[in-house]
Parts: C-alpha cells; sequence; structure tokens
C-alpha cells in the first residue's frame, strides 16, 4: 500500500510536525479513516483536503500526498468509477485509468482561492472531466463510422479501420439520460444530476450524496424536494412523456 512505504511514513511524520491539524491522527491511516468516515465536520474534513491539494500542488512529497488524497475521497471516486463504468462501456482498467488522469489533472489546475467544497468540486469536477473526454471520443467514433458508411456507399472501401461495433449500443440508455437531464435541468437546476443518479441510474442516497458532498439524508430530501417541484410544474414537460422513465410521474 502507497501510505506504508518507508518514504511515505517518513513523509507523514515530517508534515504532522508542522501541522498541527494532524495532531489527532498519528498514523498516514487515521487520517484516511476520518476523511471517509460519514461523520464528522465537513468544514474540517475539506480543510485537510485543501492542505493535501497544496502540497501535491508544490511537488512536496507528492506520491505519498496524491496517495492521501486519492484514499482520502475514494468513497466519492468509487462512485465516479462505477457511474462512469456504466455510461461508457468500456474496459474497467480504462475507466480507472481516465479517472486517475482526470484527478490529477483536476489537482495540478484547480484554484482552492475560489472552492467553498473541496471534496465535492474534486469528486464531481473529475466525473465531469473524464464523461467530458469520454464524449469527445464518442462523437469522433461516430463521425469515423459515419465516414465509413459513406465510402462504402460510394462503392469504395474505407481508407482506415473504422469501428462500426459498440456505437448504437453505447448510445442507448447513455443517449436517453442526456436527453432527460436536459429537459430536466431548467426545471430542477443545481438537483438535476442528483435525481438523475438515483431515479434513472440507480444509485443508492449514500452513494448519490458521496459524489455531491451530501450526508444520505440529505441527499434522500433534495431529490424528495425536487420531485415534489417536478410534480408542481408538470404542465411545463414537453408531450414526450420522459417522466415516465423515473418512477411513473407522468
Amino acid at each position: 500500500m502507497a501510505l506504508r512505504t518507508a518514504e511515505a511514513q517518513r513523509a507523514y511524520r515530517v508534515l504532522r510536525r508542522n501541522w498541527e491539524a494532524l495532531s489527532d491522527f498519528e498514523q498516514p491511516e487515521d487520517l484516511v479513516s476520518f476523511l471517509t468516515a460519514r461523520e464528522g465536520e465537513s468544514h474540517s474534513k475539506d480543510g485537510l483536503l485543501a492542505g493535501l491539494v497544496m502540497l501535491v500542488q508544490m511537488g512536496a512529497a507528492a506520491n505519498a500526498f496524491v496517495a492521501l488524497l486519492w484514499l482520502g475521497l475514494w468513497p466519492g471516486l468509487d462512485s465516479v468509477y462505477r457511474r462512469c463504468l456504466r455510461r461508457m462501456e468500456t474496459a474497467p482498467v480504462e475507466v480507472v485509468s481516465s479517472i486517475a488522469a482526470s484527478f490529477m489533472g483536476l489537482v495540478a489546475r484547480v484554484e482552492l482561492s475560489g472552492v467553498q467544497r473541496v471534496a465535492a468540486t474534486l469528486v464531481r469536477g473529475t466525473e465531469r472531466d473524464v464523461l467530458k473526454d469520454w464524449h469527445k471520443e464518442f462523437e469522433a467514433q461516430r463521425q469515423r463510422v459515419r465516414l465509413g458508411r459513406l465510402a462504402e456507399a460510394d462503392g469504395g472501401a474505407p481508407s482506415g479501420p473504422w469501428p462500426v461495433s459498440s456505437v448504437p449500443r453505447a448510445r442507448s440508455f447513455n443517449t436517453e439520460v442526456e436527453e432527460l437531464r436536459a429537459l430536466l435541468l431548467p426545471l430542477m437546476g443545481e438537483d438535476t444530476d442528483l435525481v438523475v443518479s438515483v431515479l434513472l441510474r440507480e444509485e443508492d442516497y449514500a452513494e448519490a450524496g458521496a459524489s455531491f458532498g451530501l450526508a444520505p439524508a440529505a441527499a434522500r430530501k433534495r431529490v424528495q424536494r425536487a420531485l415534489v417541484r417536478l410534480r408542481k410544474m408538470k404542465n411545463k414537460i414537453p408531450e414526450k412523456d420522459f417522466l415516465s422513465q423515473i418512477g411513473g410521474w407522468g
């Protein structure tokens, strides 16, 4: 384990001597346990995470502190992994690689002065960047397929390897979800992604809440309130009954 190497242990001891906030965490594992526990003050956790981000950005014992950040945010990042695995329909190792790259890129460039909730920013930002890159590649793949079919229709052979498999299947569920999200966004605002995660992607409140920096009870309350608002605004929903997809609200 990355935290148990001699280098990581030495770096943590030095950090603990110079950072009063770590006085209650004798071992790196103690800090990770605190950061991943459901209980505990969120602002205290955010303060610790912000400090780790700053250390990584400074290049100080980067491997050790990256490991602390990764493990400290693991519940949220694990939820990101499971959602991305379902949406991207690619090999698990490729999803993990994409998440790791996006996470490290975000940690390196995030400006903490403009961040209110560090945990939520890093987790949700990682998922956003992973899916953004996936959508970009997915659209490029669709374009390659389209060009390949045009070449075949003209009686010529495609000039390159056109990967025609998986595109229709990948669109089926994900496209419907994105269409529904686009319809709900003007009605639900910031609660849209949370509602979609719970009702369409069938995540429980603990899993969905972790991605948004919310306790399960808070996530449940926000979803319930959003659905009540949606019920009152049914006359604003287009004729296509997308609401039937989220539990018979039509």
